[in-house]
């Protein structure tokens, strides 16, 4: 499984910045990307809202281990690509995403990635704003909406099914789903009755719940 274009170019970077010296006759990053990748999706599980991908990533490297300003820039730049390819495959991560960079005692080209899943705090990516209301944030990708109390998105209304609609970003388009609501989902005023994409400021009703969908 590759990388897209633009992640790979942000991979290429590093070979020019601090972490130069960290993959100087060790596997170059793009394909190291690249494998991290792969590892997320021989990983994947299924989860209550689809598909799902670890966000814990410890990397050994062989060779002599280098200075902590080019690994810590490395791990970040790993971090972010990481991040954007499982928004891309539309995993759900239930956590922020942490990449680790250790040093073992194989040759320098050596590298390998073992993967776990931690839950945490995520930043959100998009909110649901109302009039009279406080916004609310939408962080994990895949995100359940409904009033059931453990919900991605909780929506206190009595006319908000449990398990009311899911949201999620993949192939670089948001999309929501109806979970066989018994009020409906609409997006302007048409019920939805099929996946739709969203887009920025979009008028949204779960049942008689009125928002609007901002992308952050």
């Amino acid at each position: 499984m590759g990388l897209a274009r633009g992640l790979e170019r942000r991979l290429e970077q590093l070979v020019d910045g601090l972490a130069a010296r960290l993959f100087r006759g060790r596997i170059h990053p793009v394909e190291l990307g690249t494998r991290i990748v792969r590892e997320a999706d021989l990983a994947a599980f299924e989860t209550r809202a689809g598909p799902g991908a670890p966000n814990v990533f410890v990397v050994t490297l062989g060779g002599e281990p280098e200075a902590d300003e080019a690994v810590t820039e490395a791990e970040r730049e790993l971090e972010l690509v990481m991040a954007e390819a499982a928004a891309e495959r539309g995993w759900r991560l239930e956590g922020p995403v942490t990449v680790e960079i250790r040093f073992g005692d194989g040759p320098a080209s050596s590298a390998e990635v073992e993967t776990a899943v931690e839950p945490g705090e995520v930043l959100p990516w998009a909110r649901f704003e109302s009039a009279g209301g406080s916004p609310i944030d939408v962080g994990i990708n895949r995100s359940v909406v409904g009033r059931s109390a453990d919900a991605d998105v909780h929506l206190t209304s009595d006319d908000v099914s449990r398990q009311h609609a899911l949201l999620w970003r993949e192939a670089g388009a948001i999309w929501l789903a109806d979970l066989g609501s018994a009020n409906g989902t609409f997006v302007g005023e048409e019920r939805l009755t099929d996946v739709v994409d969203l887009l920025d400021g979009d008028l949204i009703a779960f049942g008689g719940t009125k928002l609007t969908f901002k992308v952050l």
